[in-house]
């Protein structure tokens, strides 16, 4: 249940408490799922890793859906849209995003993925009119300000061209127009059955590319790497793919973009007690110029806490 004003509150800087909790679970989960990852890369190649993962979420999402009674039907009119989602949100993140955590260190791949704001902002004004507020503008530019200290030596990286930075880059453009996309076609299907066809027919791309590319050195995983995969099923698979399609449809594109600044945070200091990466001056005060966005994001001014009035409606 979410109020018929909350997208509206959101705009003018108030975030729903249901809001406030799927963000904070996302940047938990989705930041910790970065080291976690590369303990299945450590065993596994991309290609075969993203596609078990991807075909174990969708078949996740489609159990969950019947076991709540839902049709899995996909109107005749959103086959295209739902396509389209599907291939931005699912199969470019996920490919380019698999590749680049391959290539880098797991926090710093955190933190190019999550330069999403960069392009979500300009998006979501150009095409969803959405306004560009003092206090977003404000904490656009501490988040910024954080990023840009954690990623300098990355960014004379990419002068080099090198695949991990390039990778990292294509999978937070293609999130970010995907986030875009969904909040400018939005679907009308249940979220748990939107997400499920949405893994299914973006898998779809990275089934056929595991059958050509991945080599035929599939083998079981150690009982460590096998606990990261179920994480990555589960957690980030499940919970935060419908916890972030959900915050989609509540929130506008811009305040989702700026709150995820929050999860590259979590990767590097995840990537510090499970990989021992040693994060160092630097990501201190990033963390506390990242936090500083966050608040200023994401706590309502006593105008907003004045005029919401929630009249509740079901969303799923």
């Amino acid at each position: 249940m979410i109020s018929v004003n909350a997208t509206a509150a959101a705009g003018r800087g108030a975030i729903p408490a249901t809001g406030l909790w799927l963000l904070a679970g996302l940047a938990f989960f989705w930041g910790l799922n970065w080291p976690i990852m590369k303990i299945v890369l450590h065993e596994w190649n991309v290609w075969h890793f993203r596609a078990v993962g991807i075909v174990g979420g969708a078949v996740s999402f489609f159990l969950l859906a019947r076991a709540m009674g839902y049709p899995l039907g996909v109107p005749r009119r959103e086959w295209g849209h739902l396509c389209c989602a599907a291939l931005l949100n699912v199969t470019g993140w996920q490919l380019f995003s698999g590749f680049g955590v391959a290539l880098l260190a797991s926090g710093r791949a955190a933190i190019i993925a999550y330069t999403m704001p960069l392009w979500v902002v300009p998006l979501s004004m150009w095409l969803l009119n959405e306004s560009m507020t003092r206090r977003k503008l404000i904490g656009l530019a501490l988040g910024f300000c954080g990023l840009m200290l954690l990623i300098g030596d990355d960014l004379i990286r990419l002068q080099q061209a090198p695949l991990g930075t390039l990778s990292m880059l294509a999978a937070a453009i293609s999130w970010s127009i995907g986030i875009v996309y969904i909040k400018r076609f939005p679907l009308t299907m249940p979220i748990t059955v939107m997400t499920g066809w949405m893994m299914l027919v973006g898998g779809i791309p990275i089934v056929i590319g595991t059958i050509l590319f991945g080599g035929s050195d599939f083998h079981w995983l150690s009982a460590k790497a096998s606990l990261a995969l179920a994480y990555v099923v589960v957690v980030a698979m499940v919970f935060c793919y419908w916890s972030f399609l959900r915050l989609v449809k509540m929130l506008p594109a811009m305040i989702i973009g700026i709150s995820s600044l929050s999860v590259p945070v979590v990767g590097v200091f995840s990537g510090m007690l499970i990989l021992g990466e040693q994060p160092g001056s630097a990501e201190w005060v990033a963390l506390l110029l990242i936090l500083g966005a966050l608040v200023v994001v994401m706590l309502p001014s006593r105008a907003d806490e004045s005029t919401m009035k929630p009249i509740p409606i079901k969303v799923d």
